[in-house]
């Protein structure tokens, strides 16, 4: 049939066929790139794993566990007793630091005492050597009066020596008595006596002066030996800034010892699930050996490696959709909080000190994944360390616009 012959109906539907396979294939077309759009600011990844915080539980003493009083997968809150160490060697320890530290703390009254007794044993010895030092002093004054006196004696006996030489020539001629010769005499013997009695008197009083001064020294090195007999009694005390270094020491021993016995009780540092526990009353548990590990279920995060070209699209912050692969109906809410800011690179690591490059030709280069930490913000009982998630996140943070 020739084209004139073609009725108004069947160009009608020619059009509106060309018209809707145009529409198709610009619907499809608005379709991808919506897609590819949405998939670059939603970025979306299957390589995400569940993790959470945990510790390994281990005693700070060494001892056998006496009691074991949780199970593997149980549930505990902070400060639950977990398990118990035999504390009675512990507590023999404990009693030894007290008892030690009774002794310390008599035997430091006892050097107390001491010291007080050296104290007042330099005290005494301050005074003996000020009354030495006056008594030197009085002693000085001696031999001095000594010499004024033996001076006037001196000029006593000659004036009287002179008068009986002037007598003597005159008794041939009478022109004296003899009474008065002998007087004359008498005079000069009595001065003569009293002089030799003064030097006398002044060698003893120098005498005095050198046994008195030698006092004085040994009252010196007395004080100063009673100086240091209180310096050794202050340091046996140990008081150093008004704290007694030898209590101190002791009393330290007596906590370390408490803290040893409390030690023996370990107890949950926060909640969580008990995992890994294989352990029985009986066995020697070492001071920080691990015994089982405790999770702590009070916080979840996912860790999701995204590639590195979407990563200017998962900014700290945005919210994220979390589906589990063990329960793909249930969705979960989460936050991006931070990326990651380093991965192992493949080769350019250093051996020897120089760069290590292996030779390859890649006509593909895959794009590095770096992991992103997600926290989740509704978990629930189903949430394993380990399990596997699938992430989109939303692009934005929360709050920009």
């Amino acid at each position: 049939m020739s084209d004139e012959h073609v009725s108004p109906d069947t160009g009608v539907r020619r059009i509106l066929g060309r018209l809707l396979g145009v529409g198709t294939v610009c619907a499809a077309i608005i379709a991808v790139i919506l897609t590819i759009l949405h998939w670059e600011r939603n970025p979306r990844t299957d390589d995400a794993t569940i993790r959470a915080n945990f510790v390994g539980i281990a005693p700070q003493v060494s001892g056998h566990i006496v009691g074991i009083y949780v199970r593997d997968n149980q549930h505990v809150q902070k400060g639950d007793l977990l398990f118990e160490i035999d504390a009675r060697p512990y507590e023999a320890a404990l009693e030894r630091a007290r008892a030690t530290l009774a002794l310390t703390r008599k035997e430091v009254d006892s050097l107390t005492d001491g010291a007080a007794v050296a104290q007042a044993g330099v005290s005494r010895a301050k005074a003996q050597l000020n009354a030495s030092a006056a008594e030197v002093t009085r002693h000085e004054m001696d031999p001095v009066v000594a010499d004024a006196e033996i001076a006037r004696l001196e000029a006593q006996f000659s004036h009287a020596d002179a008068h009986l030489k002037r007598l003597e020539p005159l008794l041939p001629q009478q022109f004296v008595t003899q009474d008065r010769v002998e007087e004359a005499r008498t005079q000069r013997a009595a001065a003569l006596e009293a002089l030799n009695e003064a030097r006398a008197r002044k060698r003893a009083a120098v005498a005095a002066l050198v046994s008195t001064q030698a006092q004085h020294v040994a009252t010196e090195a007395a004080l100063q030996q009673a100086h240091k007999e209180e310096s050794r009694a202050q340091d046996a005390i140990g008081e150093i800034e008004g704290i007694n270094a030898r209590i101190a020491a002791a009393q330290a021993a007596v906590h370390s010892a408490e803290l040893d016995v409390g030690y023996c009780r370990v107890v949950a540092p926060f909640s969580g699930k008990v995992v890994n526990l294989n352990i029985s009353p009986g066995a020697f548990a070492r001071a920080g050996a691990e015994v089982f590990t405790l999770v702590d279920t009070s916080t979840w995060y996912i860790m999701a490696n995204f590639r590195e070209t979407q990563l200017k699209h998962v900014p700290a912050g945005a919210p994220a959709d979390i589906f589990l692969q063990s329960q793909p109906d249930r969705h979960f809410r989460g936050t991006v909080v931070g990326l990651g800011w380093a991965v192992l690179p493949e080769n350019g690591t250093s051996v020897m000190g120089l760069p290590q490059v292996e030779r390859s030709l890649e006509w593909i280069r895959l794009a590095t994944r770096f992991p992103i930490r997600i926290k989740v913000e509704n978990p629930d009982d189903s949430f394993r360390i380990g399990a596997s998630a699938v992430v989109t996140v939303r692009g934005t943070a929360s709050g920009t616009p």
